[in-house]
């Protein structure tokens, strides 16, 4: 409906009542009979039968509505009594006219009073003598009178329901009816109260209560599917800016065929001026789907005029165009519910195949596996999780693990003490009770305490090993179904030593400066780490190498730091670094500056690794992103050092890649 003004409105609303007044016309609502005959509280359609019929049928006489034929008795509701319900609900207003005497009419029939009209027999439409209409109503709308189709002060329907004006503040009425998005349309068994269609309304010139919605549902039916919208979804209700104010159970609505009609009444819900009210129809599904009925469902719709509103002026407006994209709806399917899954894969963090420094003393919080769950479809809680771990022959757990840890973030989540003589065994951890949101990944960390390496324990070179299982756990989703982990999170082998070392990444830098023209901008790249000393002292090399690429393996005849340009830099975009600048960050007595710097047993200490790279100004590429990364560290029990070379987990010693161009 366009507004233009209530003026408009209210002239337009006036003129309609005479022209309706001087046609004619019978579309009057029924006089009840003096004595008030009860249609009672059940709904009444083909095939009821008893004293309702009886005085839904005399009534219906009465309007002139329904003609009953010679020698049928009242108390039967036969196809013509539908047919005659239909006539009145058109005439009444009582949306859908279909002939099914529901709520709604009930309503509309109940609030109908007996009024004597002279010159009215029975069954007169018209007075003989007045020309009044014959069946009139009692209305409570200000300036109508008994007869009065609309009132002669405000333009309103003097047979409308009467809402509340009071406490509302100027002339109101609603504009920018518009259909809202934020619907779900894939419902599943079990779900919560969901959004199936929706409108924002603005209130211009004072507040807006609303008096009544119409949401109609259409129930998609082939074969054996059901009809009745009480199969798919449990509960209909009405919501105002996110708060419910209205409800209908499904199986309450006006029915014609496989057409639903819910109507919500006496709502007096107020959109404030100059804001905009969201409405929502929701639904809640029923908590199992019949096997007819799993994947159907319905359309739903908010037709033209589905909307009444009033101002504080006391004028009722229906809303909602006929062109409106709420008109056409929103078709909804109701499924069973999809079980939830749980998939288990290494984090990008896990620690790759390495060394770990171990001494005669417990080696605490030694990272073993980073692994993610992702739960799909549906949320789930883990309760109980495995995970196995396994060291080389020789060795036994026991001997070689404390204590294991299962760990989100910082937080322990549960922890146990490692008991087997085996070289293999399987840990569960119970009672973690870890709820997961559906498409939502999360880190967890399996942590070891090891025990001290002693020639009683276990030898130099022990391997160990972590990863999840893909049995013995508890998992659930949303609906209490159970569920396996999709996979194994597989850790990588770490190898225990006493005469080596572990290095810990620092935080990388960059800082760039632009060049002049002429020239190529100029990043510094800084790389620090700390390097801790098992129980036998260790040198590291003081030269700095470069390698051809990150993925180059140190050889004999490299020595000291081994870098490169990161894996993803652009080739050729930059000259050849500066040669770099690597030491600790404190002295020693030991140290042979470029040559070698000393770490005492058990011991660890802080290095710095700096380069520099300018883009170039020649040739066919002049820009591009560039990083810089470690890809090994030459280490020895001597100052003589060797070939060894720790590469072991350096994912850390990297810098981002830096933009940078010629100018």
């Amino acid at each position: 409906m366009t507004i233009t003004t209530k003026a408009t409105a209210k002239v337009a609303a006036v003129a309609a009542g005479l022209a309706m007044a001087t046609s004619m016309l019978s579309l009057a609502p029924l006089a009840h009979a003096a004595d008030a005959c009860s249609v009672g509280a059940t709904d009444l359609t083909v095939g009821s039968t008893g004293a309702a019929v009886i005085c839904l049928q005399t009534t219906l006489v009465a309007g002139g509505y329904l003609t009953m034929p010679a020698g049928v008795s009242m108390g039967y509701f036969g196809p013509l009594t539908k047919a005659a319900v239909a006539k009145w609900q058109a005439a009444s207003g009582v949306a859908p006219a279909v002939g099914y005497f529901g709520p709604i009419s009930r309503t509309a029939f109940t609030g109908v009073a007996s009024v004597s009209i002279p010159g009215c027999a029975a069954g007169d439409k018209f007075s003989s003598t007045t020309g009044q209409a014959c069946t009139t109503t009692t209305s409570t709308v200000p300036g109508c009178s008994a007869g009065d189709l609309f009132s002669s002060t405000t333009g309103q329907s003097c047979t409308s329901s009467s809402t509340s004006t009071a406490g509302l503040t100027g002339n109101g009425y609603l504009t920018n009816v518009n259909s809202l998005g934020d619907i779900t349309t894939a419902l599943h068994a079990g779900d919560d109260a969901t959004k199936v269609i929706g409108l924002s309304m603005d209130a211009t010139g004072g507040d807006v209560a609303l008096q009544r919605v119409d949401a109609t549902f259409v129930v998609g039916t082939t074969g054996s599917q059901s009809a009745n919208l009480n199969k798919y979804v449990s509960d209909v209700s009405l919501y105002l800016d996110g708060k419910k104010i209205a409800s209908m159970d499904p199986a309450s609505g006006d029915q014609s065929s496989v057409t639903w009609t819910y109507r919500f009444t006496g709502l007096n819900s107020v959109i404030k001026s100059g804001t905009t009210g969201n409405l929502y129809v929701e639904v809640t599904p029923v908590s199992s789907v019949g096997s007819n009925e799993d994947g159907n469902g319905f359309t739903v719709k908010l037709l033209a005029n589905s909307v009444r509103a009033v101002g504080a002026d006391g004028i009722s407006d229906t809303y909602v165009a006929s062109g409106d994209t709420v008109v056409t709806g929103n078709s909804i399917t109701v499924s069973s519910a999809t079980a939830g899954t749980l998939t288990v894969s290494p984090a990008a963090d896990n620690p790759d195949a390495g060394q770990v420094t171990t001494s005669s003393s417990t080696t605490s919080g030694v990272v073993l596996l980073n692994f993610n769950m992702k739960p799909k479809n549906q949320n789930v809680k883990v309760t109980d999780l495995v995970v196995s771990f396994g060291t080389s022959a020789g060795n036994t757990l026991t001997n070689v693990i404390g204590t294991v840890y299962l760990k989100k973030g910082s937080d322990t989540i549960s922890s146990k003490t490692i008991s087997s003589s085996a070289t293999y065994a399987t840990v569960t951890f119970n009672n973690v009770n870890q709820s997961l949101s559906q498409d939502t990944t999360t880190e967890y960390s399996v942590v070891a305490d090891l025990k001290a390496q002693t020639a009683a324990a276990y030898s130099d070179g022990t391997t160990l090993i972590a990863s999840t299982t893909t049995s013995g756990w508890t998992v659930a989703d949303a609906d209490g179904a159970s569920v396996s982990p999709s996979a194994a999170a597989q850790g990588n082998t770490q190898t225990l030593t006493g005469t080596g070392i572990t290095v810990t990444a620092g935080t990388p830098t960059t800082t760039t400066t632009t060049g002049l023209s002429g020239a190529g901008d100029n990043t510094q790249y800084t790389i620090p780490f700390t390097v801790k000393a098992g129980d036998s002292d260790i040198y590291i090399g003081g030269a700095t190498t470069r390698l051809a690429s990150a993925v180059t393996t140190p050889s004999a005849s490299a020595g000291g730091i081994n870098y490169a340009t990161s894996t993803g830099s652009t080739h050729g975009a930059t000259g050849m670094p500066t040669t770099p600048v690597f030491g600790p960050v404190d002295t020693k007595s030991q140290d042979s500056v470029g040559s070698y710097y000393y770490v005492p047993a058990g011991t660890s200490r802080t290095f710095s690794f700096t380069t520099a790279i300018t883009a170039t100004t020649t040739g066919s590429v002049t820009s591009g992103f560039t990083g810089v990364q470690i890809v090994g560290i030459n280490y020895g029990s001597s100052s003589t050092l060797g070939t060894t070379y720790y590469t072991a987990n350096l994912n850390g010693l990297k810098t981002q890649p830096v933009y940078m161009t010629a100018r």
